[in-house]
């Protein structure tokens, strides 16, 4: 979750006196002046300042580069309201990459005049009527997503309740494993390695009569492919095995079907999780996240009772029913 992890500006709510709430306004009038003059000041650095030049040209200001990155955050559904402060250097550093691309290909067709191409002209048009669409669609939700507001209990309560959801390091046992062709050849292993835990892998990987496997770490319910790792393949019977036995290092033998395994489970390890304050901005988003996407359900059903509708649902109609059901009718049509 650390390495996937947004954040999200917090909102702080004081509950102030008449008396005190007067002042405290016009004290932060001056703050908010003091923060926009600040903001215009950056602004004007990040237009002045030049990320890319083609042919001594000026093509990617630090501001083209900001706004092109906050674009494409806010696109995406999984990344909205995130800051581009947010993003790791390399991240930043491959999209500025594409963005050279995209002004290489500019710079050509510049030179090759397509923009006096009719087709190109024909082309631009339609995008920019997409454009408008989008735009209309990305405000709409925008004011909608803004609209909503995630309280700490909300946050508390959510996390007190899914605590095992947030998991940072799953722990588990780690796990290695023989397969054999049939039980009396496992059986027999079972029996010569009981009294040598340690040597389990080298006698594994030596016998003609099986085939090792290393499952590594193994989890008691954890989702890898979650975590941002390889799906977890070890079979549900050697994963409950290795879970159940009291000593460790152990070995058993396992049925997984058709297949006979002997395991050895060790070096267990408890599993350990985030407390609220680490994560409290990733929680947020999501439950924000959640709300707006029902918020948006409600108001566009809102909308179908604002506006009438008409479909012309005969367009819709699978059209080669009626020949199909025709041509399973065995009965000989009826003579003109």
């Amino acid at each position: 979750m650390k390495k996937t992890a947004l954040y999200f500006a917090k909102g702080s709510a004081l509950v102030l006196s008449l008396a005190v709430l007067s002042g405290c306004e016009m004290f932060k009038k001056k703050e908010d002046a003091q923060a926009a003059s600040k903001s215009t000041a950056a602004d004007k650095a990040a237009d002045a300042k030049v990320l890319c030049k083609i042919n001594d040209k000026p093509v990617i200001k630090e501001s083209d580069f900001i706004s092109n990155l906050n674009q494409m955050l806010q696109a995406n559904p999984y990344f909205r309201g995130a800051g581009i402060d947010a993003l790791p250097m390399t991240i930043k550093r491959k999209f500025f990459d594409e963005l050279v691309k995209q002004e290489l290909i500019v710079a050509q067709e510049t030179k090759n005049n397509v923009e006096n191409d009719k087709e190109f002209i024909k082309a631009l048009d339609e995008m920019l009527k997409l454009v408008k669409r989008s735009l209309m669609v990305q405000f709409f939700e925008k004011k909608i997503y803004e609209g909503i507001k995630v309280s700490d209990s909300d946050i508390t309560k959510h996390f007190n309740e899914n605590k095992e959801r947030y998991t940072k390091d799953p722990g588990g046992v780690l796990v290695v494993g023989a397969k054999f062709n049939n039980d009396a050849q496992a059986t027999e292993f079972l029996n010569a390695v009981k009294n040598n835990v340690t040597g389990f892998e080298k006698a594994a990987k030596a016998t003609k009569h099986a085939s090792f496997k290393d499952f590594g770490r193994v989890s008691k319910g954890a989702n890898n492919q979650q975590r941002g790792m390889p799906m977890d393949s070890t079979p549900a019977p050697v994963k409950e095995s290795a879970f159940a036995m009291h000593k460790l290092p152990g070995v058993e033998k396992v049925k997984v079907g058709h297949e006979i395994w002997v395991i050895k489970a060790s070096d267990k390890q408890d599993a350990s999780f985030f407390q609220l304050d680490e994560i409290k901005p990733q929680v947020e988003a999501m439950l924000k996240n959640n709300l707006f996407r029902d918020a948006l359900d409600k108001r566009l059903k809102d909308l179908k009772g604002e506006f009438k509708i008409s479909v012309d649902e005969e367009y819709f109609k699978d059209k080669s029913a009626p020949a199909e059901a025709a041509e399973d009718n065995d009965e000989p049509a009826a003579a003109a």
